[in-house]
C-alpha cells in the first residue's frame, strides 16, 4: 500500500522539507469504551478466566479475533498497552450481554440445539407421505 503523503512536513537529513508520510489513518468508527480506571487484563488472561466450551479452554487467537473482526456484528472492546493487547472483565461481560441480546432477537436454529431437543430426521416413508397429501391438495385445488 503507497504511503498518503499529506501530514505535516518533515525536514530531511539534507535541510529539504518533505511531506510527512502517513501509513494508516486512524479509523474513527470503533471507539473502545473501556474506562481508565478499569480493571485490564490481557487475552491470555480472559482466556483463563472463560469457562470451557465442549471440555475446550477459549484460545487467545479467538479472543483476538472477537476484538478485531467481532461476532455476530458485536466486537469485544480492547485497547492496546504497549506491545499488549488488553480487555477488561466488564467488556467481556458487555460483549457477551449483547451476544445475548442478539440471539434472544433472531430465531431458534434447530441445528444448534442440544441433541435431546433436536426433531429426529423424516424417514422416507415419512417424506414420501407428506409429497402423497401435498399433491393431493394440489389436485383438489386444481393446481
Amino acid at each position: 500500500m503507497k504511503a498518503d503523503t499529506t501530514g505535516p512536513p518533515l525536514v530531511d537529513s539534507t535541510g529539504d522539507m518533505r511531506p510527512c508520510p502517513v501509513a494508516h489513518p486512524v479509523e474513527q468508527s470503533f471507539v473502545p469504551r473501556i474506562g481508565a480506571t478499569e480493571e485490564l487484563i490481557t487475552l491470555t488472561e480472559a482466556a483463563r478466566r472463560l469457562p470451557k466450551v465442549d471440555g475446550k479452554k477459549v484460545s487467545v487467537c479467538t479472543i483476538w479475533r472477537w476484538c478485531r473482526r467481532g461476532l455476530r456484528g458485536e466486537r469485544l472492546e480492547y485497547v492496546r498497552v504497549g506491545r499488549r493487547i488488553c480487555t477488561s472483565p466488564k467488556a467481556l461481560q458487555h460483549f457477551f450481554a449483547k451476544l445475548t441480546k442478539a440471539d434472544e432477537r433472531s430465531p431458534v436454529d434447530t441445528r444448534s440445539l442440544p441433541p435431546g431437543l433436536k426433531r429426529p430426521p423424516i424417514t422416507s416413508k415419512q417424506r414420501q407421505k407428506a409429497l402423497a397429501e401435498a399433491d393431493e391438495v394440489l389436485r383438489r385445488a386444481g393446481i
